[in-house]
């Protein structure tokens, strides 16, 4: 017979929660996700109810995030299998 803590830790482990933050390999990996050409021009600020929330350095690079929506959140579903991405949001940073 297997310890509740034991099964609860097992279940983490598979669906890629070990870590405590399942958004942690996006933060980690961004320039992976998104590319370094688009990476350079914008961050993941944050995470906020399954929305990435993304902060970009001109208005130009706000079209091309938008352009890219689609591909960028499959990539950051891949990146995160075990995290909850529903969308993204992108503005302009300060």
């Amino acid at each position: 017979m297997k310890r509740v803590g034991d099964l609860l830790r097992q279940l983490l482990e598979e669906r890629g929660w070990a870590s405590g933050d399942p958004y942690s390999p996006l933060f980690a990996g961004w320039p992976g996700v998104v590319g370094e050409e688009l990476a350079s021009h914008c961050s993941l600020v944050e995470v906020e109810d399954g929305v990435l929330v993304v902060e970009v350095d001109h208005p130009g690079w706000l079209q091309m995030v938008s352009m890219r929506r689609q591909a960028v959140l499959a990539a950051a579903r891949r990146a995160a299998p075990g995290a909850r991405i529903t969308g993204l949001r992108a503005r302009i940073g300060s």
